[in-house]
């Protein structure tokens, strides 16, 4: 019991360190963007430059702020349960899927670059799934092979009644 509240801390404590950091950053750009005048170069594009509108450019940015907050938290705590790699796994097909999505939903041009890039990440999580996968298929079989071995050892010590 104390073991799992333990494990139960340090991931509160490793998503509250995220947390504040991403905090922090929010706060930091923020105040550069003011110092630089970036708020407004955002509001004369929320105006002139987006075609949907003011409203939906200031929800667009908010959503895109917090679906990304979101994601860096995800990702701190797949690092936390399991490890770096697979955190930057699933980073690298999140990067693959940011490029389709921008070429459905914006209608971004698909070059040759993108395209490469796209398939090596693809390339690369499959590769790590299926490596995944050979390695479970070799545990499940090692562990049925120790299994097979200690029954074979109880029916041995049974028969006879002799304990090591």
């Amino acid at each position: 019991m104390e073991k799992v509240y333990k494990e139960v801390y340090c991931y509160e404590m490793v998503m509250e360190m995220q947390l504040i950091m991403e905090i922090a950053a929010t706060a930091l750009a923020s105040v550069g963007m003011a110092w630089d005048g970036g708020f407004k170069e955002m509001k004369r594009e929320s105006e002139e430059v987006f075609d949907k509108g003011s409203k939906v450019y200031w929800v667009t940015v908010m959503a895109n702020v917090m679906t990304w907050q979101f994601c860096f938290m995800g990702t701190a705590g797949m690092v936390f349960l399991t490890s770096s790699l697979t955190g930057g796994i699933c980073m690298t097909a999140l990067l693959s899927m940011n490029v389709l999505g921008g070429v459905v939903v914006f209608r971004d041009e698909f070059d040759g670059i993108k395209a490469v890039s796209t398939v090596l990440c693809m390339w690369g999580f499959c590769s790590y799934v299926y490596g995944m996968y050979v390695k479970m298929l070799e545990e499940k079989s090692r562990m049925k092979n120790l299994k097979n071995e200690s029954s074979t050892e109880m029916i041995y010590l049974g028969n006879h009644g002799v304990v090591d």
